[in-house]
């Protein structure tokens, strides 16, 4: 149960008994990657359902609300992360990811 539904009673009468129903679509989603060409054979399914589970919840809001990430820009770092974690040779994504350095909420490096 997310920790909205844990601290709301209403929220929480209404959120299923069980796994979390969004873990579940991940980890059928895992499961079907697992028998395809090019899914890394040393990721589990239960691992790769963690790996989906986690950038494909609701932190999206924490890049986007919060760090003033574009939906492109949360879109194609996800992209380059899963595929990075969950495929043998990930295929090219977009060319988006390079647009970092016009943010003013990035920390600047030394």
């Amino acid at each position: 149960m997310p920790l909205i539904a844990a601290a709301d009673p209403q929220i929480a009468a209404h959120w299923p008994d069980g796994p979390d129903p969004r873990y579940t679509v991940q980890y059928a989603a895992a499961q079907t990657l697992a028998g395809k060409p090019g899914a890394r054979s040393d990721v589990s399914v239960a691992m790769a359902a963690d790996l989906l589970f986690g950038p494909l919840s609701p932190q999206y809001l924490l890049f986007v609300q919060d760090r003033g990430w574009s939906p492109d820009e949360w879109e194609e770092w996800a992209y380059t992360t899963l595929t990075a974690q969950l495929c043998t040779a990930p295929a090219a994504g977009p060319d988006r990811w390079d647009r970092r350095d016009q943010h003013d909420h990035l920390p600047e490096t030394p």
